[in-house]
């Protein structure tokens, strides 16, 4: 089987793609971070396939587009890659930064998605939902505007797609550079309270162990078994189920 993983040089983008490889599947590995991307590669060798690409911007975006159609099918693709949100106060953002965490959360895995339609006919399309998307963090208002945007776009998207099957998955508290970010500002608020307590309580995990139980949904849940669930949180026992 041969996935797309965008993101796939830190956190959960390289934690799936990794898992994917180890597990003998072809990896098509999208990342601006070339450095990271070859080291990559030369951890799972030629199940890996890098394409340094910056998503935000449409150069980057043709360059996985022409990868995927010269290869003909896709069985699935990964939408990991999202942006540094800053943690900051609402009256802080930025108006252009807003636009450009919009655009890689929401505008791209739409231009990915229908540029590469036919090829991901009968395959699965996964986002990286958050618990973000539908409680305020904060202090940290701009993750929450961009995963509730990312959030309906993905809704959108498996109301509408009828080629491919949609999967929102829920990771919780993973130890992110996104999550790193929050636990090292000296900012005081509830949301980076709410991190350093999970990080004392050891409830943050590691990116491997959610690539694992994202891995296994690509590749081990049925048809059948997608059908009955809008989404897969990994916090919820009855949903770790492989």
């Amino acid at each position: 089987m041969l996935f797309i993983v965008t993101g796939a040089s830190s956190g959960i983008g390289l934690a799936v793609a990794s898992d994917l490889a180890l597990r003998h599947h072809d990896v098509i590995a999208v990342a601006r971070n070339a450095d990271r991307l070859n080291s990559l590669k030369s951890s799972c060798g030629d199940h890996v396939q890098i394409v340094p690409a910056d998503l935000s911007n449409e150069t980057g975006r043709i360059s996985v587009i022409e990868k995927a159609k010269s290869i003909g099918k896709v069985d699935g693709i990964v939408h990991a890659a999202g942006s540094l949100v800053a943690p900051t106060s609402y009256r802080n953002l930025q108006a252009d930064e807003v636009q450009a965490d919009l655009n890689i959360h929401v505008a791209v895995p739409i231009s990915l998605n229908n540029a590469l339609e036919d090829e991901l006919a009968g395959g699965r399309i996964l986002y990286i939902d958050s618990y973000s998307a539908n409680n305020l963090r904060v202090g940290w208002s701009g993750y929450s505007i961009a995963k509730a945007a990312a959030q309906m776009a993905a809704r959108s998207a498996a109301a509408e797609i009828t080629k491919s099957t949609v999967i929102r998955v829920f990771p919780g508290a993973v130890l992110t550079p996104l999550v790193k970010t929050v636990l090292s500002t000296s900012q005081s608020s509830p949301t980076s309270k709410m991190f350093k307590d999970m990080q004392s309580n050891g409830t943050i995990v590691e990116p491997h162990v959610v690539g694992e139980f994202i891995s296994d949904i690509l590749v081990s849940a049925s048809d059948k078994q997608l059908e009955v669930r809008d989404i897969w949180d990994f916090n919820n026992p009855d949903d770790r189920i492989f």
